[in-house]
């Protein structure tokens, strides 16, 4: 068989590609790709397998134009290189390679300094590595995420000698190691790493082949959002046929986005030409089930998603059935929607962002089934998530205490510190100073272990306080939303009012009539995020507020219902100094959404987890500044101005 004539068609193919595309045909070079390499330092990582989908080019020129992108072949075959080419391979064939190849490990990637045609042969053969005598070379230090991400990789590397799990983003090993059951002390015991490399090789088994020829994310990302989907604990003991399985079922996710977030800002509804036949078979009625975390009487969070469902039910009549579900365990969730889906619905409703991770393997498991779940932060096709845009009403709040505040000291206490959250404070405090030059905006956190609520703030001249959004039945307190304190006496002045009923009522209608799989298209990740434009929230004033001075408040709702206005342009500072937003520029709904740090004009920090008080802590693992689900702005389209 002419091994090398068929290696060297599929190289004049890619060839050609890159020849059309305009991009470099040859080999990657390190030396061309980075400058400095022989100014920067070295360390011997000795010989290991490497894994030959990680060996990416040449550490010189040299031979480089003998191959393209893959180390295919382009030589002609008549050449004294296509005869030693066949030899080798007939060699290994027979024998396996003899010697390690020569390799500069950099970034996480091997460039082959000597053995450029057995790595060729090797990958003509679909091998999965090869060994090699590595040396590392480490990059300058920077704050670009990849290289804080790859010294982590690196710290990864000389605790556990797993070199084969690369992970390329920040964070990355800290969700690995939080996971249940992966490491159980400070040090990783051989035990620990054993289970690990055996579960990524059965991982990378099944991975590779099915994901061959597909642009789909690195091998130990793609691994790491297995275990988050199925559970570390739930796949550790399993065997390669189970692996498969359960790879074969996720390998839509695995799928590198380039763009395909699709995030809908506002309540249009799509409506694609659908046939008349397809119409005929719609169904009368959609049975959705709605899911809490814990008893509605207790929390104003799902005592209104509550208020939603039934507002629903009522509008769409008798073309809707719903059910509420309190589902408090993960441990529980897919079981009890597996029951649910039996039952047959076929609409679910996570109302809690800490249900996100355990609805991943129910969606993944039922396609059918439209699953969405309440959060800001979702990456999963199969799973759409819905929020409120809440800073808009927040920066409305924050006129209105700007306007309430006479020695500039305004309380804010905020509930958890994940996404979104800093944008909420942030743009409360922008709102404050628009109109009180002197405004500072006092943090608090009533999820941190030191808060009391009692006494939130020390200072007896902070009399204008922003609390919670809103109260839940069973409690008695007043002291939620905007208020005046003086003493133990607090006057409401405005409130948060979100309408879930209006989102719930478009996605199940939009699920019956057809049109929920219009929004982002088959394969696209959608999340919806819906503020002041769509009704689905608004602010409610109390008429002790001075109706003159209301009408900046209502100038600026119109503004941002319009879209013509956003809290988030002009300059911008953090508490640091440093510039977030230029004068002649708006942030975008990414650069919002991903808000990280506070305003400068805001005295307060954001807590760590270990800061929270326990029931606070999942929540913030997973949605937390940093946590499971850090968002980046490089994945989604909609980062534009």
């Amino acid at each position: 068989m002419d091994h090398y004539g068929k290696a060297r068609r599929d190289g004049l193919r890619v060839y050609s590609a890159a020849i059309q595309a305009n991009t470099d045909p040859y080999l990657p070079v390190l030396e061309k790709k980075v400058p400095n390499l022989s100014q920067l330092s070295r360390q011997s990582l000795g010989i290991m397998a490497v894994p030959l989908d990680r060996v990416v080019g040449s550490v010189s020129q040299g031979r480089s134009f003998a191959f393209t992108e893959n180390f295919l072949p382009i030589l002609d075959g008549g050449s004294e290189f296509a005869v030693k080419w066949d030899r080798l391979y007939e060699s290994v064939e027979a024998e396996g390679v003899n010697q390690p190849v020569t390799a500069l490990e950099y970034m996480g990637y091997y460039y082959i300094m000597e053995g450029n045609k057995r790595v060729s042969v090797m990958k003509a053969m679909d091998a999965g590595d090869i060994e090699a005598d590595v040396t590392r070379v480490w990059p300058e230090k920077t704050d670009d995420p990849e290289i804080i991400a790859y010294y982590e990789y690196a710290a990864f590397t000389k605790e556990t000698g797993l070199y084969s799990i690369l992970f390329t983003r920040p964070g990355s090993v800290k969700k690995l190691v939080s996971l249940p059951g992966v490491r159980a002390g400070e040090k990783w015991t051989e035990d620990e790493i054993l289970s690990l490399r055996k579960l990524f090789h059965y991982f990378c088994e099944a991975y590779r082949p099915l994901t061959k020829d597909r642009h789909v994310m690195q091998a130990g990302d793609a691994f790491l959002a297995y275990l988050i989907a199925f559970g570390y604990m739930e796949v550790r003991d399993e065997d390669l046929d189970k692996t498969k399985e359960r790879v074969r079922l996720m390998a839509p996710e695995f799928t590198v986005l380039d763009g395909r977030v699709n995030l809908v800002t506002e309540s249009s509804k799509p409506s694609p030409a659908l046939p008349i036949i397809t119409s005929l078979f719609r169904p009368s009625k959609i049975r959705a089930a709605f899911l809490f975390n814990r008893p509605i009487e207790d929390s104003a969070w799902n005592y209104w998603h509550n208020l939603g469902r039934l507002e629903a039910e009522e509008k769409l009549g008798d073309r809707v059935e719903t059910t509420a579900r309190i589902i408090p365990s993960r441990a529980d969730f897919a079981e009890e929607v597996r029951k649910l889906i039996d039952e047959g619905y076929t609409a679910i409703f996570a109302t809690s962002p800490v249900m996100l991770n355990s609805a991943i393997q129910p969606a993944l498991e039922h396609p059918d089934v439209r699953f969405l779940c309440c959060s800001l932060l979702s990456n999963y096709s199969n799973i759409r998530t819905y929020y409120i845009r809440f800073y808009e009403a927040k920066f409305l709040m924050g006129l209105a205490a700007g306007i309430l505040s006479e020695n500039g000291k305004i309380g804010y206490i905020a509930d958890f510190p994940i996404y979104g959250t800093p944008a909420a404070a942030n743009a409360f405090a922008l709102g404050a100073r628009m109109v009180n030059p002197k405004a500072r905006i006092y943090l608090n956190w009533f999820s941190a272990s030191w808060f009391d609520a009692e006494n939130p703030f020390e200072d007896p001249e902070i009399r204008v306080i922003c609390n919670r959004d809103i109260t839940a039945p069973n409690h008695t307190a007043r002291d939620y939303g905007l208020y005046l304190r003086d003493g133990k006496e607090i006057s409401s002045m405005a409130t948060i009012v979100p309408r879930w009923g209006l989102f719930y009522r478009m996605m199940i209608e939009m699920i019956q009539d057809g049109t929920f799989g219009a929004a982002g298209g088959k394969s696209a990740v959608t999340n919806y995020w819906w503020g002041l434009g769509s009704r689905i929230i608004d602010v409610a004033f109390s008429a002790r507020f001075d109706p003159y001075a209301a009408r900046i408040i209502h100038h600026f709702r119109h503004e941002l219902k319009e879209g013509t206005f956003s809290p988030f342009e002009g300059e911008i500072r953090d508490q640091s100094g440093a510039l977030r937003c230029g004068a002649d520029q708006r942030l975008t709904p990414a650069e919002i959404l991903c808000m990280d740090y506070l305003v400068d004009n805001i005295i307060g920090t954001l807590p760590t987890e270990n800061e929270l008080i326990p029931t606070a802590r999942p929540l913030v693992r997973l949605q937390g500044i940093g946590g499971e689900l850090k968002p980046q702005l490089s994945a989604y389209s909609w980062n534009r101005k």
